[in-house]
């Protein structure tokens, strides 16, 4: 499978189908080519852009529904996922709504 092909499907269980230029951004901020094959060298890297990924796409509207067509993203699914992602990899999560406590 390769680059592309993961993160599409990834997406999708959300019900989100990215377009060829969000494919190609994401791909290119992990530094690695769509076209590459995925596996265990290459997992965390992508990982990482697709989370860093996330909140922009969640500025992007949530519904469509057009002559009779309705889809819709599972959001919260999307936020848990990026919430996921953010502390396996160490990561700031900057959606989330708890509390942040600072000590001066």
């Amino acid at each position: 499978m390769t680059v592309k092909d993961y993160i599409s499907q990834k997406f999708q269980t959300f019900g989100i189908n990215l377009s060829e230029a969000d494919l190609l951004e994401i791909s290119l901020s992990s530094e690695i080519s769509g076209e590459d094959e995925m596996g265990p060298s290459n997992i965390g890297l992508v990982s990482v852009a697709m989370a860093k990924f996330i909140p922009s796409l969640l500025l992007h509207a949530t519904s469509i529904s057009e002559n009779g067509f309705s889809m819709s993203w599972n959001t919260q699914g999307l936020k848990e996922y990026y919430s996921f992602l953010c502390k396996k990899y160490g990561l700031e999560d900057t959606l989330s709504d708890k509390p942040k406590v600072r000590f001066l």
